[in-house]
């Protein structure tokens, strides 16, 4: 009987053992499911944004999408959508949350609709700038980008809403641009009156009217009929946009804002990709982030050389006076910022601490 008890006994510790042997074996494969895609699945990502197919955003994610293809042996790509063709201008954020489309082109301005923290860019003389080395910019911008406390800091905070940020790429200052030589900004004085056209949001409507102008949001799509009509005597923007886009005859170099371009993706689909697929998505993000600044500190030494000339433009750089004349009534928006946002004193000493 004791016999019989023992055998009994052995026969189920060898199904016991057996059995954990065989989970640890499924373990170990759903593990590496997770960690890799062995199984060559392939994943297909739709973006929607609202530039044209020519311009400078559609080829920064035909680039991103050429090196995750390229990185990944063909199992990533993007599906592009521009123009708005998949979801109306304004509306790509709600619709990478929803789950509507997987990645998006938005602004730093656009972003701050979901939290504050992005309205940092919009804040004037936020960067080190210099006429005689416009790298000077980049190089800082950047480095608080790719800081922990400083762009570390919002990329987490902008995951709490479920959106992963992949890239964030700049182009130059905004700047101020007149529709005719009679309205040049040079300083305080000369701002006083102008219509300013405004892409809308607290901080650069509280900057144009720091200067002494009159703030106007006027859709992107209208800004040339205001021009010709009158209706605005002016705009802030990147000189890159505008010479292109705007039929203005004044450039003003001062630091309005420095909005950010990013590259933005549904954290829910991000997370649903195998680790090494991720990492690869991540770091083809932090190298188009080097490229694009390339591109566009030789955008902008090239409107310098010709393009301003060439669309018979003016360009006037203020004195060191007069920059500090705008300081003035323009700094003081940088604590108001602060003391709205959670954090923020903090990022802005993270401005200063990266700055060259």
């Amino acid at each position: 009987m004791k016999k019989q008890f023992f055998i009994g006994v052995l026969i189920l510790l060898m199904l016991i053992v057996t059995a954990c042997g065989g989970a640890k074996e499924t373990s170990q494969e759903l593990s590496k499911g997770i960690n890799d895609n062995s199984s060559g699945e392939k994943y297909v990502f739709k973006v929607s944004h609202p530039y044209p197919p020519t311009s400078l955003q559609q080829k920064t994610l035909e680039r991103y999408n050429d090196e995750i293809e390229k990185r990944s042996d063909g199992k990533l790509s993007l599906e592009i959508y521009p123009s708005g063709q998949l979801m109306p201008p304004g509306q790509e954020i709600q619709a990478l949350i929803n789950g509507q489309i997987d990645m998006a082109l938005p602004i730093s301005s656009v972003i701050g609709s979901i939290d504050p923290i992005w309205y940092l860019f919009e804040l004037p003389y936020l960067f080190e700038f210099s006429k005689e080395d416009p790298s000077l910019y980049f190089r800082h911008k950047r480095a608080f980008m790719d800081s922990e406390k400083g762009g570390g800091v919002i990329k987490a905070k902008t995951e709490e809403h479920g959106l992963k940020v992949m890239s964030m790429s700049q182009d130059y200052y905004s700047e101020i641009f007149t529709t005719g030589k009679d309205n040049m900004i040079t300083d305080l004085e000369s701002a006083k009156g102008l219509k300013i056209r405004s892409t809308g949001g607290t901080m650069l409507n509280d900057t144009i009217s720091a200067l002494g102008a009159s703030a106007t949001v006027v859709d992107a799509t209208e800004v040339v009929t205001a021009v010709q009509q009158g209706v605005i005597d002016g705009l802030a923007s990147s000189a890159y946009y505008a010479l292109g886009n705007y039929p203005i005859k004044t450039w003003t170099s001062v630091p309005i804002n420095s909005y950010t371009l990013t590259v933005m993706m549904s954290l829910k689909k991000f997370d649903s990709l195998p680790k090494d697929l991720q990492d690869i998505m991540v770091e083809a993000g932090k190298d188009l982030d080097k490229y694009l600044d390339g591109v566009s500190l030789k955008n902008l030494q090239d409107l310098y050389d010709k393009g301003a000339k060439e669309k018979g433009i003016e360009i006037y750089f203020p004195t060191e006076e007069e920059h500090n004349e705008f300081k003035e009534v323009l700094l003081p928006l940088h604590d108001k910022w602060s003391k709205t946002v959670k954090g923020g004193q903090e990022l802005l000493d993270e401005v200063e601490n990266t700055r060259p």
